[in-house]
């Protein structure tokens, strides 16, 4: 597993100044393990004075440079769902598809409408990262129509072997209660995104350490 600090330090991600780099490490695995800027400012400044602005500066700085991509790799069971987020009392979707065997967030994407041509389009993403005959571990019906035009193998589950993707979705939803208050209505399916590319890098990486 990797540690935040292994990642600053390869990376290069902050130069040294009036705040020291352990301060800026510590704020990024702390918001990764809280996903709350207001709650990882406060911690901080028990230690060092730290304001919101700066600790959302370097996430985002700490996101740019790193490049949160799945690798692609042979697999066999992949469990698919989706599930609802709120922002500005609008609702949106997000999708996410598990390898089962190997325990791995393989994707996570949010859409301002949940049809076929959004399942579709997030299937087609998934299948970038896999090598090999797939199959997908569904729950929604509404799946099904995208998976069989793309010919794809297919099993409706409830419980068994898909119930993975939904303990990733209950470690997401713990973390959504907590950042859907900081979620801007300027952009936020570009917020979203953001979440939900840093909580991949959790899942798969972080989830065991803290820096």
């Amino acid at each position: 597993m990797l540690r935040v600090r292994d990642i600053v330090e390869r990376l290069k991600i902050f130069k040294r100044n009036k705040i020291p780099i352990e301060i800026k490490t510590l704020a990024i695995a702390t918001y990764i393990q809280t996903s709350s800027v207001r709650r990882t400012a406060r911690i901080l400044s028990e230690i060092h004075p730290v304001s919101k602005t700066s600790v959302w500066n370097w996430i985002n700085k700490f996101e740019e440079k790193l490049s949160i991509t799945t690798e692609e790799k042979e697999r066999n069971l992949i469990a698919m769902d989706e599930t609802i987020v709120k922002a500005g009392g609008k609702r949106y979707y997000v999708y996410s598809a598990v390898d089962v065997e190997k325990n791995e967030l393989i994707l996570m994407r949010v859409y301002t409408t949940r049809n076929y041509l959004a399942t579709r389009s997030f299937v087609n993403e998934v299948l970038k990262y896999c090598r090999g005959k797939v199959k997908f571990l569904i729950d929604p019906p509404m799946l099904i129509s995208a998976l069989k035009s793309l010919n794809l193998k297919f099993e409706h589950q409830i419980f068994g072997q898909r119930s993975l993707v939904e303990s990733v979705f209950s470690s997401l939803k713990q973390r959504v209660r907590i950042f859907f208050c900081s979620i801007t209505t300027k952009d936020p399916v570009r917020n979203w995104n953001f979440f939900c590319r840093l909580f991949v890098l959790y899942y798969n990486k972080l989830r065991w350490c803290l820096c």
